[in-house]
Formats: C-alpha cells, structure tokens, sequence
C-alpha cells in the first residue's frame, strides 16, 4: 500500500472569498451566501474549491451534472482508510472528479465510462491536469453489462469505486419537465426503474469474479439504502454502512465485501 498525500487544508471556500477570487460569482450573489442553485454558478464555485483544494481544475459540459467537490472528498475520506493504491472507479463521469481527486492523493486510477460526451469530457480533463500517466479511461459500450467482457480479473485493484445513478426513471422525467429542471443526464443520474437496479447488477457482476477488491459506493436518495441494505442481507453479503451529513443532503455509504 501506498502513503497518501492528503490536502493541508480544509475543504471549502468562504462566499466572499470565492467572490474575490471570481467577481463573475458576484451576479448569483445574495447578502450572506452565493445562490447554488444555479447550474453555473455551482460549476463557478465548486471549480474554484477544487482549484483552492487540490490545484486541479474541471469542466463539464452544458446539461451534465456538476460535481459538489467537498461531498466527493468527503466520500473519498471514508475510503481511503485502509490506504488503497489502485483504485477501479465505475463511471467517473464527464468531470472524472473521484479519478482526478484519488490520482491528486497519491492512487492509481482506472475509470470507465459510458457516455459518449462524458468520456471526451473525461479525458480532457485528465489531460487539462496532467494525469494521463496515472489514470486509465476506459470506455464502455452501451450493452448489457458494467464489468464482465471488459475485465477478466479484478485482483489488480484494492478498491472499487461508484457513484452510481440511483433515481428511478419517472422521478427523473418529472424533473426534467419541471420548470426548475433537473442538471445532468439519463446516464448519469438513473438507476433503473425504481433507482437501485444499477448498484445490483454491479454488485452481481463483481461477485462472478475470483477474490474481488470491496465495494465503495455512496448513495444519495435516502429511500434506496433500506433497499439495499435489504438486499445485501438476503444475499448474506458482509457490508458496512454509515451516514453523513453534508450542507442540508444526507448521504449514506457502504462498502461491500460479499
């Protein structure tokens, strides 16, 4: 196992230092807080933390979902303690945020990706930041499965990684039509017909595997961890799960070890 680097300072920026930074932020501005409710304003703010954090940087293109980076290493902090150098993430998305931010600490990465969008994303900003030694994008067709006809084993990573779509499919086309509208894409956000079917079918794919690394994956919809919990006990799979709380979303992880 590896040392990891871990940043020297906390996560997060004050609003009137992130406004000085950028006076752009300054027009989603109210008198105490910055309104991240708006999708560029969230994209402003979260690339200007991750730049303070890390000295990485990200975009994202118009109508993908934008990663809140102080969620994201608060994932990664429940993870990395048991030290994992080689890290297998499953579905890093068009900003690659858990591969730049594990790579950032001192891990190998290997991510796939679906989307056609998000892969280019994916791999310009691995390329934007330099880590193209350090993580391997691998793009995965749109087909029946996540893992099996790309990897015959799983034994060369200490951890896998998601952060998976979980919303069901009406809950997603509601939003959508709404008029507050709902940021980020079908792939990115859906989990099936009732949102967990993806997190079991990865856990199904992984476990057809001889001697595969545990499971990490954050869950987001507070409805689905009984679900899975639920799922996880009838399989008689060994699981961890905690709960964290960051800003005003509840967050729940789990790591599988079957």
């Amino acid at each position: 196992m590896n040392s990891l680097l871990y940043p020297q300072k906390p996560c997060g920026l004050p609003f009137r230092e992130a406004i000085q930074r950028d006076p752009s932020l300054s027009k989603y501005a109210t008198k105490n807080k910055i309104d991240l409710g708006d999708r560029e304003a969230l994209l402003l703010y979260n690339r200007l933390v991750l730049q303070d954090f890390m000295s990485l940087d990200f975009t994202v293109p118009p109508g993908f979902l934008v990663p809140t980076i102080c969620s994201r290493w608060a994932f990664i902090s429940w993870i990395i303690q048991d030290n994992p150098s080689k890290v297998l993430e499953i579905g890093t998305g068009s900003s690659a945020i858990l591969a730049l931010m594990f790579t950032k600490i001192g891990c190998v990465v290997e991510a796939t990706e679906i989307n056609g969008i998000a892969f280019q994303s994916a791999r310009n900003n691995i390329k934007f930041n330099g880590l193209d030694s350090k993580i391997q994008l691998r793009k995965i067709k749109g087909n029946d499965y996540i893992l099996k006809n790309y990897y015959t084993s799983l034994n060369r990573f200490d951890v896998i990684v998601c952060n998976p779509p979980q919303y069901d499919k009406d809950y997603f086309k509601k939003q959508r039509s709404s008029n507050k509208g709902f940021a980020g894409q079908e792939s990115e956000l859906v989990g099936g017909d009732r949102g967990h079917e993806f997190i079991v079918k990865l856990i199904e794919e992984i476990v057809t595997f001889t001697n595969p690394p545990s499971l990490y994956f954050q869950l987001t919809v507070p409805n689905l961890q009984k679900i899975i919990c639920s799922y996880l006990q009838d399989k008689n799979y060994s699981f961890i799960k905690d709960k964290n709380i960051i800003g005003t979303r509840q967050r729940y992880y789990f790591r599988v070890d079957y």
